[in-house]
């Protein structure tokens, strides 16, 4: 990604969120007589992590690197997830959190630098905290679902240890990161009948990362107290080629309860 395209993402999304809060400023000034509406959702998220380390080398000629997360992190690692959403009219505020701690150590085989493969023991944890926060919209409310414009920021602290053996040598790395993105998007739902509905949030920023994005979509079903939701969601980071962590992603179902009030 050049600089040029870098500037203009990150302008397009400060401008999108910067429009949205003084939209929604000026708006609950004008509607102090509606009711907020409150749901705290807590989810177990079951997914497959994948990703890119890279290693500087040192350890035999041909470094640095390239480690494939998803060969040492087993499948299907329990993930918590929690979100929180205020309403009041069409306007919203939402915040979710996700923590990830996963680890493992495996025997695999490393791409080098020179593009011969070679066989290695891997050491890898990778921990994090994800969180998002934001305003929306509700652009489209009728009987069939919802529509609404998202505009936020995305801050994440990711810590990676990796060690590798690699031909009766060893090297170790690690590095913390705190990253802060901006991003809009889209979220709703769609309604099949009472009870039952399909809902759907997807998004994209950019900032200290190149780029990252998520999208989710399952089904939903109300009860008098709260909301019972089976979602698919991935989500993704792409950062700068010197560092640690290239690229993570995570990506499964998610089993969530809401709860209204």
């Amino acid at each position: 990604m050049n600089l040029a395209e870098l500037v203009k993402k990150k302008s397009m999304v400060v401008s999108v969120t910067l429009l949205l809060l003084f939209c929604w400023a000026n708006s609950t000034a004008a509607q102090d007589t509606d009711k907020w509406e409150f749901d705290l959702t807590l989810y177990g998220w079951f997914a497959d992590i994948g990703g890119t380390v890279n290693h500087p080398g040192g350890v035999v000629p041909g470094g640095p690197f390239d480690i494939d997360v998803s060969d040492i992190i087993d499948n299907l690692s329990m993930i918590f997830m929690g979100g929180f959403e205020a309403r009041k009219n069409r306007w919203s505020i939402i915040a979710d959190a996700i923590y990830l701690d996963v680890g493992n150590d495996k025997d695999t085989t490393v791409a080098t630098g020179s593009g011969v493969p070679v066989n290695a023991s891997v050491d890898l944890d990778i921990s994090s905290w994800i969180l998002t926060g934001g305003i929306g919209y509700e652009v489209v409310q009728a009987d069939h679902g919802t529509l609404a414009v998202v505009g936020g920021v995305r801050y994440a602290t990711v810590d990676v240890d990796v060690t590798l053996d690699l031909l009766r040598q060893q090297a170790e790395r690690s590095e913390s990161e705190g990253l802060v993105d901006g991003i809009v998007g889209v979220r709703g739902f769609i309604t099949l009948n009472e009870q039952w509905y399909l809902p759907y949030y997807a998004d994209i920023g950019t900032g200290d990362s190149d780029l990252t994005w998520q999208a989710l979509a399952g089904i939903g079903y109300r009860f008098s107290w709260g909301d019972i939701k089976l979602v698919y969601r991935y989500l993704r980071y792409e950062m700068d080629d010197d560092k640690l962590l290239k690229d993570l992603d995570a990506s499964g179902p998610a089993l969530g309860v809401v709860f209204r009030f």
